[in-house]
């Protein structure tokens, strides 16, 4: 009978320290976390200004006065820009060639296909 009880209080202790156990790793690596939260914070905020300072930098190039500038740069003197009966535009199953018939195949005249090819 002694022997019972002694292996169900050596059972129940031996239980009671894993979950200890278990617990204070548990509670340790969350501590780990918590330390570590402030730089990965601190790397968020960065990585969020970098993106704003990007998005910014791609919007002062694609703004049409500096485009208009950089066309003006001798490496890009030979680039011009196209005459509208230059442009080409593909209708399905069919190449339009000027103007009018680009004007003919659309029922409301003026308007334009999406599909614009590039230039002859």
């Amino acid at each position: 009978m002694k022997n019972v009880l002694l292996v169900k209080l050596l059972v129940c202790a031996f239980s009671f320290g894993g979950v200890l156990y278990a617990y204070l790793e548990q509670h340790n690596d969350l501590t780990k976390l918590r330390i570590r939260l402030p730089e990965v914070a601190k790397e968020l905020h960065f990585l969020e200004e970098e993106n704003v300072r990007l998005r910014l930098e791609i919007d002062r190039f694609e703004n049409p006065k500096h485009l208009m500038e950089l066309a003006k740069r001798p490496e890009y003197r030979h680039l011009k820009h196209p005459i509208v009966d230059d442009i080409l535009v593909v209708a399905p199953g069919k190449l339009l060639e000027t103007r009018e018939e680009i004007e003919k195949s659309h029922k409301t005249p003026g308007v334009w296909p999406g599909v614009v090819i590039g230039a002859r």
